[in-house]
């Protein structure tokens, strides 16, 4: 063992260890270093330091006017304007008694920062309670930069965790620009914004519908992989309604279950939601899932949804479905009913269905495959019946560089086990088609030189045959089937339908041509354009409907889609479905984007739609876009012409200050009880708390493509 003997002081600045080398053989933690004015002590029983004393062990650095180490306890004392580092944290104060080894200690008159989790404060003394782990008593905190005190969370007693990433205030409340606006004798907030326990921030709005509308809810943390949320919902017009959500997550299977109920004084009923979403795996190749929901009344979701996409749902699943993937083919089992709100028609219920799927591969070069079903379609007024159906093909394709050729046949084969709603009245009907099929394509590319950028074209034209006969069709019920809307990718589709009880008839080609323009280097499109239509060389004479009247047109309508960045961050698209017989516009779409940076975007869109009854002709105008440099505006517009009035709505502003912001809004929608509803929405945001208010970024994402609703990513 050695011995190192020190003089009692220094008067120029000196390096101490305080270490032997003894110490280090029983114990391999850092040396402490001090430096200072003047120093005095042993290595074995620590030292004394005044003057400039700065004190560091491995990545822990302590500033002080004086300073005392005790070497077998590890406890460092220091006094009169204390400055201690670690990484990510700088804490100021008046004194200091620290166990380094155990990071336990007190620092009197706090002043903190901690960068992971960007808070700062100050209290009246800090406690070290573990490794990353510190008490504040009579402290405050805030996310705000240096300088800027907007807002501050104040409480008698605040934990902050960052083992755990968690914060817990007792007796808290929020100030913000010097007014206090939330109080709780209990509050816990996360410190990466990752889960945590305990109350969450409320949720505020009004309505035309339920008026004042405040939301309470509580997060449960349950397990890494199982949480809960528990909300109570105040509505001023209807009274209080209780919700829950618990979410489970395992290797195997994940799912989540949703419930809502309330005596609703104002309809005098109670009212209640239930969904119970479940996927499961239960070998590499079995799974399931199911999905249920319920509601009480048709008018749940107009009352209660927070947005047009919600309100206007009409069928509510209830469903199982199994699925079995083997080598090369699969299998499913579905079982399925709806609740049917808002509307009269009843879907088929499927109890069940199973569908087959197979591609064998027996030959090279030779593509086979088969698929097939069988299904129990039940209805309490329509008829009903066993369909089942399978339907074998055989293709050959030929492919190079530059062309593709495809032959097909197949042969679709349905029988059908009939009966009426009561059971009764029992009869077959059958149908067996061939279907034949040419799909070929050419692609030429070529190398551009616009204004010294290296581009590349493209040209791809393409022929796609289909021959299927005639069967008549009308004494078979419709279950599933229903007109397919024209498109690109219904061009080189067999049947016009979808679903299995209508296969049209033909003997039609479709020709089309593609071109994309696009960098050399790196495979950005700058612009594609694409022209398409069918040609019949006999009329078609299967119908949706025995009530409907064949077709006797010799081409189908014209197909055109132009699109793609043109300047910049602007980007447009048009697609048009043109009917050349009558010379009319049956469905056409326009739209501009202009996106120059996060958080500024403009887009404009243009629809109308004669193909369906009534026809449609809609404006879409949405936007965010800063106003000055921390104010923003939102807003969407889809303007109907026809009923000279907007269908969905919403405008609003917001602040990003940095730390905290504000968003305003008001949205205005119409319901499937064709009713307005009318919400607005205003949200406190305060940076590392979360939202007070009720927050519409759900409703702003959604209404405009390409929002953005990071307050981080706009900083000032």
């Amino acid at each position: 063992m050695s011995r190192i003997q020190l003089p009692p002081f220094r008067a120029a600045p000196l390096l101490l260890t305080l270490a032997a080398a003894f110490a280090h053989a029983v114990d391999p933690k850092p040396p402490v270093h001090i430096e200072a004015d003047q120093v005095s002590g042993q290595t074995e029983s620590g030292a004394s330091a005044q003057g400039n004393v700065v004190v560091t062990q491995g990545d822990l650095r302590v500033e002080s006017e004086w300073g005392n180490y005790d070497a077998p306890n590890d406890r460092l004392t220091g006094g009169d304007h204390v400055t201690m580092t670690r990484p990510g944290s700088v804490l100021h104060g008046r004194t200091l008694d620290y166990y380094i080894q155990r990071h336990e200690g007190t620092l009197t008159d706090p002043d903190y920062a901690m960068s992971p989790g960007k808070m700062r404060g100050d209290g009246a003394e800090l406690l070290f309670e573990g490794e990353d782990k510190y008490r504040i008593d009579s402290g405050r905190a805030t996310s705000c930069r240096p300088g800027d005190d907007s807002w501050y969370l104040h409480a008698s007693t605040m934990w902050l965790d960052y083992t755990s990433n968690s914060g817990v205030a007792h007796n808290g409340w929020i100030e913000f620009k010097g007014v206090p606006i939330l109080y709780s004798p209990w509050m816990n907030f996360p410190l990466d914004n990752g889960r945590q326990t305990g109350f969450l921030t409320p949720s505020l709005s009004f309505d035309n519908r339920n008026g004042f509308d405040l939301t309470l809810p509580f997060y449960w943390n349950i397990a890494p992989n199982y949480d809960a949320t528990i909300s109570t919902r105040y509505l001023a017009r209807r009274g209080l309604m209780m919700g829950g959500e618990f979410r489970y997550l395992q290797p195997g299977y994940t799912g989540v279950l949703q419930v809502q109920g309330m005596n609703d004084r104002e309809d005098q009923a109670t009212r209640y939601s239930v969904l119970f979403q479940h996927q499961q795996t239960f070998t590499d190749r079995l799974w399931m899932a199911v999905d249920v929901q319920k509601v009480s009344d048709d008018s749940f979701f107009n009352d209660f949804g927070e947005r047009a996409a919600i309100a206007s749902q009409t069928n509510l699943p209830r469903q199982v479905l199994f699925g079995y993937n083997g080598d090369n083919w699969n299998s499913n089992l579905l079982f399925q009913r709806y609740q049917t709100i808002q509307q009269t028609s009843i879907p088929y219920a499927r109890m069940p269905q199973l569908t087959f799927n197979a591609n064998p591969q027996w030959l090279d070069g030779v593509r086979t495959g088969v698929s097939g079903e069988i299904t129990d379609f039940t209805h309490p007024s329509l008829t009903n019946g066993v369909r089942s159906w399978v339907y074998p093909t055989i293709s050959m394709p030929f492919v190079s560089n530059y062309s593709f050729f495809t032959p097909k046949i197949g042969v679709h084969a349905s029988n059908y086990q009939l009966r009426d709603a009561s059971g009764g009245n029992s009869r077959n009907e059958s149908r067996v088609l061939p279907v034949v099929s040419l799909d070929s394509g050419l692609f030429f590319e070529r190398d551009l030189d616009v204004g010294g950028n290296a581009l590349t074209q493209t040209l791809e034209p393409r022929a796609y045959y289909v021959y299927i006969p005639y069967k008549k069709q009308s004494d078979l019920p419709n279950f599933d089937s229903a007109v397919t809307d024209l498109s690109f990718a219904q061009l080189f589709r067999e049947n016009q339908y979808s679903g299995n009880d209508r296969i049209n008839d033909a003997n039609q080609l479709t020709l089309a041509l593609s071109s994309r323009i696009y960098t050399a280097n790196d495979g950005i499109e700058l612009l594609q354009a694409s022209i398409g239509q069918r040609f019949y060389f006999k009329d078609q004479q299967v119908t949706l409907s025995s009530n409907d009247q064949p077709s006797s047109a010799s081409k189908s309508d014209l197909l055109l889609s132009l699109g793609g960045r043109f300047w910049h961050d602007l980007s447009a698209d048009y697609t048009l479905q043109y009917n050349t017989e009558d010379r009319k516009t049956v469905r056409s779409t326009a739209g501009l984007t202009w996106n120059p940076q996060p958080g500024s975007i403009f887009n404009l869109r243009y629809t109308i739609n004669r193909n369906q009854s009534p026809s449609t002709e809609q404006i879409d105008v949405s936007a965010q876009w800063p106003l000055t440099r921390n104010w923003y505006g939102v807003a969407r517009v889809n303007y109907s012409l026809p009923d000279k009035q907007p269908l969905d709505a919403i405008v609003g502003l917001e602040y990003n200050a940095g730390c905290w912001g504000v968003r305003l809004a008001a949205q205005r929608f119409i319901t499937s009880d064709a009713q307005f509803k009318t919400t607005y929405f205003v949200v406190l945001e305060l940076d590392g708390l979360g939202g007070i208010g009720s927050n519409p970024v759900n409703a702003l994402r959604t209404a405009i493509p390409g929002y953005t609703a990071d307050f981080d990513g706009r900083q000032q």
